[in-house]
C-alpha cells in the first residue's frame, strides 16, 4: 500500500501540499543562490592570486645595482609613479620632483602633458628628473579588473642605481 502511494506521486500522482512545493523551491533558489556566491568567490580569489603572482614575477626581475637604462624597459603591464624622496625644507608644489609613466603594450610610454614617448625618450625625461641629486622612488602598480591593485616600489640611490626593491602588495 505505501509503495503504491508513492509509485503514484513520483508517476504523476498529485502534487504535495502547497507549503512543501514552496518550501523545497525555496530552498534550491537559496542553495543556488550560495553556490552562486561561492562560485564567484573562488572565481575572484584565483583571479587575484594569478594578478599577484604577475606583479611578483615583474618584480623579481629588477636587482639591486641595476640602472634608469636597465629597469625602465624591463617591467610590463604596470604605471609607474616616481617622485624624488625630499628633504622637509624643499617645497615641490610645481611637480618638478614628479614623474608619471605607462608603458604601452607597442612599447612606447605615456605621461601626463606629452605625446607618446618612445623607449629612448622616456630614459632621457626620467635622467633629466632624476639628475636633481636625490634618491628616487618608482612606484609599480600593477591595475587589473578588481578594485584590489598590486604595488612594489624601487629605491635608486643618488648615484642612479637600486639601492632597494619591495615585496609587492595588495591594496584597494
Amino acid at each position: 500500500m505505501v509503495l503504491s502511494k508513492l509509485s503514484a506521486r513520483v508517476g504523476g500522482g498529485p502534487p504535495g501540499p502547497l507549503w512543501r512545493r514552496l518550501v523545497r523551491q525555496t530552498v534550491t533558489l537559496v542553495a543556488g543562490a550560495v553556490a552562486l556566491i561561492l562560485l564567484m568567490a573562488v572565481a575572484m580569489t584565483l583571479y587575484l592570486g594569478y594578478c599577484q603572482r604577475q606583479a611578483k614575477a615583474e618584480r623579481n626581475r629588477v636587482q639591486i645595482g641595476m640602472t634608469v637604462e636597465d629597469v625602465l624597459p624591463l617591467v610590463n603591464g604596470a604605471g609607474i609613479r616616481a617622485h624624488a624622496v625630499l628633504p622637509d625644507s624643499v617645497s615641490d608644489e610645481e611637480g618638478v620632483h614628479y614623474a608619471t609613466l605607462v608603458k604601452h603594450s607597442d612599447g612606447t610610454f605615456g605621461s601626463f602633458g606629452a605625446p607618446r614617448l618612445n623607449e629612448d625618450e622616456a630614459l632621457a625625461l626620467m635622467k633629466q628628473k632624476m639628475s636633481d641629486g636625490y634618491e628616487w622612488r618608482w612606484r609599480y602598480t600593477f591595475v587589473n579588473n578588481t578594485p584590489q591593485h598590486f604595488s612594489f616600489t624601487v629605491t635608486f640611490g643618488r648615484d642612479g642605481r637600486v639601492k632597494d626593491v619591495t615585496d609587492v602588495w595588495g591594496w584597494d
